[in-house]
């Protein structure tokens, strides 16, 4: 059936306590209830307290799919009645659960629609050793190429809190997760041009774990339970340096009082100027005071990393 579009520009609002909006044009399809001449009518879901977060799930995205489904039955998600794409939105407390028809990384324009604190995409992780993972990152692009969803030269706004506070939760249920590793990744993929934090938690790294009801479970419980927390942490520092799994920064997420914001693994150091490096300043969500800098997992960029942190007077941590 052929979507046609409504002539009015729709906004869906709870009050102003609720920090939930959809706003933008919807197809006439994205309405929820039946009104006068079959036209279906805007559905205000129900006041939460603040903040919102909107979760995305795939229909295509296999893991996306198990997440999504333990959300909805272990956390009290409820329809509001509102469609978006071809799914309706969820609503448990201030978190919105939509589901996209898109490829994970390749959503549609979000900001045209929501103005949550930030975005959570739910999404598999695909790894080559067949590892059983349970990863987080943020997302960007450092290459002057159009990656994975990522576009040239962008990194996407980094929540720097959310990501520490997702992986403390998920590491405080290790003893749910046998035979998992827990491990966050260097900054990667798309999407990078969302106006609002992005972070990526996913389970993986095959067919077999992207079906895992228990571990979706975990996930699920885990992710709600650190944006229920909120918790900000003393200090913001970008990290430099390491493996795709920079085991050294995860130590310090998990044990100090440091968030990161973009993690640069060594492979993606050649990329990083001025430019870039002030990029990865402005797009975090709270200024960043220090810089940590795997310091033999750098190679020859760490005296351009310390360079540049000094030019941004920026305190240089070797870890």
């Amino acid at each position: 059936m052929r979507e046609s579009w409504s002539d009015l520009t729709v906004e869906i609002r709870a009050d102003s306590k609720s920090g939930f909006a959809l706003r933008g044009r919807l197809p006439r399809q994205a309405f929820s209830t039946e009104g006068e001449g079959g036209l279906r009518e805007p559905m205000t879901p129900q006041g939460a307290a603040s903040p919102t977060f909107v979760l995305v799930a795939s229909s295509k995205n296999p893991a996306s799919r198990t997440i999504a489904s333990a959300l909805l039955r272990e956390h009290g998600f409820k329809s509001t009645g509102v469609r978006f794409q071809s799914t309706d939105l969820y609503q448990s407390g201030s978190v919105i659960l939509a589901t996209i028809d898109t490829e994970i990384i390749y959503p549609p324009d979000l900001d045209a629609y929501f103005r949550p604190q930030a975005y959570v995409f739910l999404s598999t992780h695909r790894a080559e050793s067949g590892i059983p993972s349970l990863t987080v990152h943020t997302t960007g692009n450092f290459t002057d190429k159009e990656v994975f969803g990522g576009r040239p030269r962008e990194v996407g706004v980094i929540d720097p809190d959310l990501q520490k506070n997702y992986l403390i939760a998920l590491n405080e249920r290790r003893s749910q997760l046998e035979g998992y590793e827990i491990t966050i990744e260097a900054t990667h993929h798309g999407p990078t041009s969302l106006h609002r934090p992005v972070l990526f938690v996913e389970l993986g790294s095959t067919e077999r774990q992207w079906g895992d009801e228990q571990a979706g479970g975990v996930i699920a419980d885990a992710l709600m339970a650190s944006l229920a927390s909120g918790k900000r942490w003393d200090r913001v520092a970008l990290a430099f340096g390491g493996t795709h799994y920079p085991q050294k920064f995860n130590q310090v997420l998990l044990e100090g009082d440091c968030a990161l914001s973009a993690v640069v693994a060594k492979h993606s150091l050649e990329w990083i100027d001025g430019e870039m490096f002030g990029q990865l300043i402005q797009r975090t969500s709270r200024f960043p005071s220090q810089v940590m800098v795997d310091w033999k997992g750098a190679g020859p960029h760490k005296e351009k990393i310390i360079l540049l942190s000094k030019q941004f007077a920026l305190e240089v941590v070797r870890v």
